[in-house]
Order: C-alpha cells, then sequence, then structure tokens
C-alpha cells in the first residue's frame, strides 16, 4: 500500500497527493483507462473530473469489519476492561483516539489521492494543521504516566514480555493482585474472550489476502501498461520514475519531516496530472479487485465462516454497550 512504503518518524506514512487536472500535455485518457493521444487541451477525456474514490471497494472488504464494527469492537473492550480494572479497585482509562492525517479513506491511502491543491502546495506532505494535532496528541501519550508493573500485569496478563512480569510484585507474579485472581491475559484477555475476538473482527485469512493482492497487482499487465505510460508521461514533464511505486519510495519526499520543495510540488504536480490523465487508479483498482474476486471464489467457504465469527463478535460488542 501506499501508506506502507513512505513514512515518517514522528507522523505515520505521508500520502500521496495525486491526481489533478487531466489535460497533461500529450496524455488523455480512453474508454476503461486506455490511454490515446490527447486531440486537443480541451477534449472530452481531458475535461472528466478527477477520480474520487469515495463509493470505491474492493472484495475482501466483505470479509472485513467495517470502520463503524470496528469502533464498536473497540468501544465494547475498552467498556469491558474499564469494568474488569474497577473491580480490582482501579482506574483506568484508553488513551486518546489519535486524529485523522492523511486521505479521506482507504482506497486514496492504497492507490494515492486526486488533490490539485494538496499537490500545488504541499507536495507530498500531509495537512499541516492535521499533522500538528496528529503529533500533539501522540506526543500527551507519549509523556501520560506510565502504569506501575502490577497495573501492567492486571491489564494483560501473563502474556506480557518477560521482563514486564519480572518487575511485578510476587503476589502479581504469582497470579492475584490485593487477593483478587488475575484473568488470565489480564483484563484485555477476558474482554476478548468475552466479545470473541482478539483482532478487533480483522481474521488473519482475510487480512493476508487483502495484502497479498496490492504487490500482486502491480504484477497486472494492465497496470505495468499503465504505469509505463505514466512513466512516459513524467518523463516529458523532466522527471524520470520507473512507476509510481519507484515515486513513492522517494527518499526526498517523506522519509523525515521536512519543509515542502519546489521539487516536490513540481513532482507531485507532474505526477497528479499524468495519473489523472492516464486513469492510472482506475486501471490499478479494477486490476486488483479481479485478483480479490479470485481469492473470494478460492476461499469462499471460509471466509464466509470469518464473516459470521465477525458479526457475532460485532452482536457481543452491541450487548456489552447496551448493558454498560
Amino acid at each position: 500500500m501506499l501508506h506502507s512504503r513512505r513514512r515518517f518518524t514522528t507522523v505515520p506514512a505521508v500520502f500521496l497527493a495525486a491526481a489533478v487536472t487531466l489535460a497533461a500535455a500529450g496524455c488523455s485518457a480512453g474508454r476503461d483507462g486506455e490511454a490515446v493521444a490527447a486531440t486537443s487541451p480541451h477534449s472530452a477525456a481531458a475535461e472528466r473530473p478527477p477520480s474520487d474514490t469515495s463509493g470505491w471497494t474492493l472484495p475482501l472488504m466483505a470479509y472485513r469489519p467495517t470502520k463503524e464494527q470496528h469502533s464498536t469492537l473497540v468501544a465494547a473492550e475498552q467498556t469491558l476492561v474499564r469494568t474488569c480494572m474497577k473491580d480490582f479497585g482501579l482506574q483506568w482509562a484508553p488513551p486518546a483516539d489519535l486524529p485523522p492525517l492523511g486521505p479521506r479513506n482507504e482506497m486514496d491511502w492504497r492507490y494515492g489521492t486526486h488533490d490539485t491543491a494538496a499537490a500545488a502546495t504541499r507536495g507530498f506532505q500531509p495537512d499541516p494543521a492535521q499533522a500538528a494535532r496528529y503529533q500533539k496528541t501522540l506526543r500527551a501519550a507519549q509523556n501520560a504516566p506510565r502504569h506501575s508493573p502490577d497495573v501492567e500485569v492486571v491489564l494483560g496478563g501473563s502474556g506480557l514480555p518477560p521482563e514486564a512480569l519480572a518487575a511485578a510484585s510476587p503476589e502479581v507474579r504469582a497470579g492475584t493482585f490485593h487477593g483478587r485472581k488475575i484473568p488470565k491475559d489480564g483484563c484485555f484477555g477476558q474482554a476478548r474472550r468475552r466479545l470473541g475476538t482478539e483482532t478487533y473482527g480483522a481474521t488473519a485469512l482475510a487480512s493476508g489476502l487483502f495484502g497479498r493482492s496490492f504487490p500482486e497487482s502491480l504484477k497486472d499487465p494492465a497496470v505495468t501498461a499503465v504505469f509505463a505510460r505514466w512513466s512516459s508521461c513524467m518523463k516529458g514533464k523532466g522527471f524520470t520514475y520507473k512507476d509510481p511505486v519507484a515515486l513513492f519510495d522517494d527518499a526526498r519526499f517523506g522519509r523525515e519531516p521536512h519543509p515542502v520543495t519546489l521539487l516536490e510540488t513540481s513532482t507531485a504536480v507532474a505526477d497528479t496530472a499524468c495519473r489523472g490523465a492516464l486513469r492510472v487508479a482506475e486501471v490499478w483498482h479494477a486490476a486488483e479487485t479481479r485478483l480479490q474476486q479470485g481469492y473470494v471464489r478460492a476461499h469462499l467457504a471460509e471466509l464466509e465462516a470469518d464473516r459470521r465469527s465477525i458479526d457475532a463478535s460485532v452482536r457481543n460488542a452491541t450487548e456489552v454497550l447496551a448493558n454498560g
């Protein structure tokens, strides 16, 4: 995924500001993402709006918790952990949620956003206000008082690293706190058993296939062809990259927080123009959709069982919140 390729040390992956005006010199889009020669700067292809990924999905997303379901599972887990800790006479509150940073949805993270203004003003950098809020929240979490070793064990149980267990009191290492038995794997383990999931509903099969389809999509003939056209378009604008992945990995544009440069904004604008005109994201998404459809056919029974498990966990979580 795009966001797994370029990371800051203090801010998570910077998103690729992608796709601008479609009137790229010498590049326009034909039907189904095929490139055709631009006949006019005012051609119909050049006037088509940038890609809007807000309605996009992928087949395997049907076998993953939705954003709302994930939030329900997290909230229920926190409720159960809070109650468990209270039974031990301890007050516990979850850390604050990190504010959003980067593209508006998962598809933008996956294939690159289409934001002309962002490309021209900040290149590949996140919105400064978003980044500031994110870093402030992250610093607050990092500077928050730490739990004592005993409390950490009550939270996480005997599955904690050996050094964490070694720092706890003899009573806690023996499995009790103030005379009360610590649940297996602590209050978090107890909560996850009640909900029926240790991963907020995400399953190893669906997650593994979802991660696998992205690198495999890079080998799809339609994707390699559109990448080659993108590379040619970029070269015509003075930038040499084999494909968008090489651009995502350019260390000048995201290894560390840095001031935005003219080179960065120029590269981002060229990229968005070429990707938008050639409909790179659409071709890429279509290829990954085909791959995932094949995965679903091959693993349908297992995936449907996973989906039933997710639904059961969400029902459990909903019940916890209704009674909490």
